[in-house]
């Protein structure tokens, strides 16, 4: 058999709100439902790092944070010694590299867009490198509405009085004759040309969705599809950072978002919005497994759909991500691979950075060396039923979270925690750190992140060795029991 091609879909800002996850009840996704049937859906995936930059970086490297360096905007090319990424690998294990849209971090202009009522926000491809690829088609500007801000939350005549923070932080109806520049659209139209096409190579084709990114501006029939007076709202509860660390409730309230959302009346709007972003967004996707379907590829096709990272809407008060709770880490990951028999849903919890090293072992890839990943294929398959270790998210250096079972467990730079039982509790509303009941399952949950690998910059090269030992150990474990099994 051939080599398998791999269709890779990311979306921005892609929360848990879709159908296979059940997250909101209202959220309409028939086309990643489809995918969902086809292959295996991770239900409790989650992001190394709750910011686009970082969770890409470390996708593409299958290196956590703390091993890349990257925690935010860090340089990351430039760095003497970078890691190899698994684009560059997979080039030199044979294939063609095609991309469109967003696939390494990039972003709009919206600040010079705002300040000079522009018809249009253009686009910074701020860490892509065409050199990495074969082809590769950037991101057009994308089309604004006027008038905006469409929510009439900040004045925009004032532009330089509003915060940087605010200049996406908007939501509305794009015009009708102006869809066909939405550049997801043109990026959807340039991957479903190349998956029509004929290869040679096997290929690796990287669809990179902004939506549902903010500003949530998509066509009226998406809106359309979520009545304002009954769209639902997350749940919340107005006391429910009084028990959080005073690191985690800065974040929380820096922007102050839901003050100003709810002052405004609109919160509903801004659900509204985003659930009809997530149905543009999966509409592209159906567009694209249609091109494929049709193609001379669907058989001998790996599909892969993931969010860089998660979003609030409210949740613990906060909106946007850059924090370590559920809805800022929780992303949608979902793998098809024909020929290769799997189970529909694996709830293990899982990391994005087991991604790439899982795409290898689909594709009979060697992987690449020194990663923090692991290969989810057994997972897939149902041969094993856990990770070996549990999936870390950080945000900032020295700031981790990890899931473990029904546990959530946080660790801040300050030594302070936080700890929430999923099973009794998945909104994450009681912090259970100090509680005594829980004070054995606590020091075990501090004991996992200690040895979870590059945990912290403060340990000494003792505790680095034993961890070390311990990861090796792991992996060889999780080797074994694959191998056993094929």
């Amino acid at each position: 058999m051939k080599q398998p091609n791999i269709l890779f879909i990311v979306a921005d800002d892609l929360n848990s709100w879709i159908e296979p996850l059940g997250r909101h009840p209202q959220v309409k996704t028939p086309n990643i439902k489809r995918l969902a049937a086809m292959g295996t859906t991770f239900t409790r995936a989650y992001c190394t790092a709750p910011y686009c930059n970082a969770s890409r970086m470390s996708v593409f490297t299958g290196c956590l944070p703390s091993t890349t360096g990257v925690y935010g905007n860090e340089p990351f090319w430039e760095q003497p010694l970078r890691r190899p990424t698994f684009l560059e690998h997979l080039r030199r294990s044979g294939y063609y590299c095609f991309g469109a849209g967003k696939v390494f971090h990039g972003t709009f202009d919206y600040a010079s867009a705002g300040r000079e009522r522009s018809r249009s926000a253009h686009w910074r491809d701020t860490e892509n490198r065409l050199e990495l690829w074969d082809d590769f088609r950037s991101n057009d500007p994308e089309p604004m509405p006027p008038a905006r801000p469409l929510n009439g939350m900040f004045d925009f005549d004032r532009f330089n009085e509003v915060s940087p923070w605010n200049h996406l932080f908007d939501w509305g109806i794009l015009p009708a004759d102006r869809e066909a520049e939405m550049p997801d659209q043109k990026t959807a139209n340039a991957v479903s040309d190349f998956l029509r096409a004929p290869h040679d190579k096997p290929f690796f084709c990287a669809m990179g969705l902004y939506k549902p990114h903010l500003p949530w501006y998509v066509p009226k029939r998406f809106f359309d599809l979520y009545p304002l007076e009954s769209t639902v709202l997350p749940m919340v509860k107005d006391d429910d950072l009084d028990d959080v660390p005073d690191l985690a409730r800065k974040w929380a309230l820096n922007p102050p978002d839901h003050e100003t959302v709810l002052k405004h009346g609109q919160w509903r709007h801004a659900v509204q919005g985003y659930l009809a972003s997530i149905s543009y967004c999966d509409s592209l996707i159906g567009q694209v497994l249609d091109a494929l379907e049709a193609s001379p590829h669907a058989d001998n096709t790996i599909i892969v759909l993931w969010g860089d990272n998660g979003f609030h809407l409210g949740e613990k008060l906060h909106w946007r991500k850059f924090v370590l709770w559920e809805e800022a880490c929780r992303v949608p990951f979902l793998a098809a691979a024909p020929g290769i028999k799997t189970i529909s849903r694996a709830d293990a919890p899982v990391s994005l950075v087991d991604l790439f090293p899982t795409l290898c072992d689909l594709a009979s890839v060697p992987p690449l060396d020194d990663v923090d990943g692991l290969s989810l294929l057994p997972l897939m398959r149902g041969e094993i039923s856990e990770r070996p270790t549990a999936p870390e998210m950080i945000w900032g250096k020295d700031n981790h979270s990890i899931r473990a079972n029904q546990w959530r467990y946080t660790r801040y730079v300050d030594g302070s925690e936080e700890l929430y039982d999923h099973t009794s509790d998945p909104y994450e509303w009681t912090n259970l750190a100090g509680d005594p009941r829980f004070s054995t399952v606590l020091s075990s949950l501090r004991t996992r992140l200690q040895k979870s690998q590059n945990y912290g910059s403060k340990q000494t090269q003792q505790e680095g060795s034993s961890r070390l030992v311990t990861d090796w150990l792991a992996r060889v474990m999780w080797n074994l029991r694959k191998s056993s099994s094929n």
